[in-house]
């Protein structure tokens, strides 16, 4: 890039610029400068837009091409352009758009182009501020090289730094080099997108023999030499200093970084490693703990993650002991003390899996009774529409049902409490080094934030993994792992015929926590992220009632009932699962918006 001052105070520009494509990138549909930066008051005039491809050493390769002007139109800053090739200016935003729709791999552009006005006037020195790469640009710039050419008056001479001042603002590798023949140039090995390059020299006020009299009084009986390099040194020292600070700081931020990613790699060494459990077998048939409600298990499966999958697994469970009834389309709904113990005598349940049951049975009524607006039925139709005209009371009903059910689970002592403490701790340092990463990334270096992050993120996986199950929960888990593969890998159907009916439909709302119900040749997988799920639940939200979706998820005929009961709660649990999921849904997106 050439600058040439002229004796009136404009400046003469020349850019010159190479665009390289021959990494496999594609031609950009325009080129884009941007000149800004001058000083108030300075106006910019393109003269001249032309392009030449040119081989590997940057030597022209081809003749040049004229590019025509074309008049800006201001919908082309979100994209698009002329039909032809052409230039034009954005002079609001001091934006130049080349559009050429056919490129070379490899193209010189040169742009020249007239800045009016350009020069500050003081009484004793002229005051030139050129931002040659400002921070705009999507890529980094390569190889700059920024010349200053300064009108030398025919009777005085250059001497550097005594009445010819240049300072370089940017990379901190950028050099400045002041020359007899009034020429300042200014290199930069490179310019990422996040920096910016900045010239100013200053040098006598009387080569501008014919400056305007309104320019040399506009600042007059102002002095510059004098503080603005006394300004100029400052800038530098401070700046360098903070240079050193800030590696200082980035240098630090790694050191925290390996510290704590180490620490975090013997936490999980000593805390979160998973005991091999008693139970070592590949498959079981038989429920995990038959002293222990679906719904727990469901926590202890997914590491105490809250799901509505749990309410599912009650609800099927429920039905299948005749608290709940599917007849008529519709949900049914017993009244409060109808065929149910209450909650505050489920302690004097005969064992530990009625009082579970007895808990759970009651929280999910309340849940179902809040739903339905106090109705004995509930359909998908009234679940959506109290998720669209009451979001709230769905979602505080759910959470009410969820922290019931983390109070069962919480006396089992599930997870190891010492890995819970690290994981706390290991989460919580993730967190920490997170935010310094931030910080780090505006104010110190965006290399050393992005390494922390990354760091950050690693923690936040091995924190993740930190907890583990207790023995007593390892155990179970185990048994719960091998039924699922006993029901992935066709136990079912080998050992279907031996079991009773009754045991085949205790059986499926562990399908359904397991996502294992497609296993089982029901058709529909329960599992609420697969897509079969959605499939199979299409009758609901189609069909609102509730039989009726059951009876297309299960495959049985129009009007016909599934062929057992084992059949009719599979069928079941991806209809009412994907109805509920929907509901909680739309639920949370209209509290937001509320």
């Amino acid at each position: 890039m050439l600058a040439s001052v002229e004796t009136d105070g404009s400046v003469h520009m020349t850019d010159q610029r190479i665009f390289d494509l021959t990494e496999g990138e594609s031609a950009p549909e325009r080129l884009k400068w941007l000149y800004d930066g001058f000083i108030e008051g300075a106006e910019v005039t393109i003269e001249r837009v032309r392009m030449a491809p040119v081989d590997g050493d940057g030597a022209l390769a081809g003749e040049w091409t004229e590019l025509p002007e074309t008049t800006f139109l201001l919908p082309w800053r979100g994209g698009g352009g002329p039909e032809h090739d052409a230039w034009a200016y954005d002079k609001f935003q001091h934006t130049l758009y080349a559009f050429v729709d056919a490129m070379p791999e490899r193209v010189m552009f040169e742009v020249v182009y007239r800045v009016e006005d350009a020069i500050e006037a003081f009484d004793d020195a002229a005051d030139f501020q050129w931002l040659y790469v400002p921070q705009d640009y999507d890529v980094a710039l390569a190889d700059v090289r920024a010349e200053v050419v300064l009108p030398v008056a025919a009777d005085d001479s250059v001497k550097v730094m005594e009445n010819v001042y240049a300072w370089g603002h940017g990379p901190a590798d950028g050099e400045v080099d002041i020359r007899s023949d009034g020429t300042v140039i200014f290199t930069d090995p490179a310019v990422e997108p996040t920096m910016y390059a900045k010239a100013r020299v200053m040098f006598p006020v009387e080569w501008l023999t014919n400056l305007s009299e309104e320019a040399r009084l506009a600042n007059q009986g102002t002095l510059q030499y004098y503080w603005t390099s006394r300004y100029e040194e400052t800038w530098v020292d401070t700046d360098t200093s903070q240079e050193v600070i800030r590696l200082g700081l980035a240098l630090g931020l790694l050191g925290l970084s390996a510290a704590l990613l180490l620490a975090a790699l013997i936490v999980w060494w000593r805390w979160g490693r998973e005991r091999p459990p008693a139970f070592r077998d590949d498959y079981w048939m038989n429920p995990p703990a038959d002293a222990m409600a679906p719904a727990v298990l469901g926590r202890l499966w997914r590491w105490n993650h809250e799901s509505p999958d749990d309410i599912v697994a009650t609800v099927l469970d429920m039905v299948r002991r005749g608290v709940l009834e599917v007849r008529d389309d519709e949900l049914v709904i017993p009244a409060a003390g109808e065929g149910l113990a209450k909650e505050n005598d489920a302690a004097d349940a005969a064992d530990v899996a009625d009082a579970e049951r007895a808990v759970l049975d009651t929280a999910t009524l309340r849940l179902l009774r809040a739903v339905s607006a106090g109705g004995r039925t509930l359909t998908a139709s009234k679940l959506s529409v109290l998720a669209h005209e009451h979001p709230r009371d769905l979602l505080e009903a759910s959470a009410a049902w969820q922290r019931r059910l983390t109070a069962l689970v919480e006396p089992y002592g599930f997870f190891d409490t010492a890995s819970r403490r690290a994981q706390h701790i290991v989460l919580g340092a993730a967190i920490f080094l997170a935010v310094v990463a931030v910080a780090a990334i505006i104010w110190v270096s965006w290399r050393a934030g992005v390494l922390a992050l990354a760091t950050a993120a690693a923690m936040g996986v091995l924190g993740n993994y930190t907890m583990r199950r207790s023995p007593e929960g390892n155990d179970i888990a185990a048994h719960a792992k091998a039924l699922r593969n006993w029901m992935r890998d066709g136990g079912w159907s080998l050992e279907g015929d031996k079991l009773a009916p009754d045991e085949r439909a205790a059986l499926i709302p562990y399908a359904y926590l397991f996502g294992a119900l497609k296993s089982l040749g029901f058709g529909a997988s329960a599992d609420a992220g697969d897509a079969d799920a959605g499939d199979a639940a299409t009758a609901v939200r189609e069909k609102a009632p509730m039989a009726a979706g059951v009876a297309a998820a299960s495959g049985a005929p129009a009007g016909a009932a599934p062929a057992d009961e084992a059949a009719f709660l599979a069928a079941l649990a991806p209809v009412f699962s994907q109805s509920l999921d929907e509901a909680l849904r739309a639920a949370h997106k209209r509290a937001e918006v509320s």
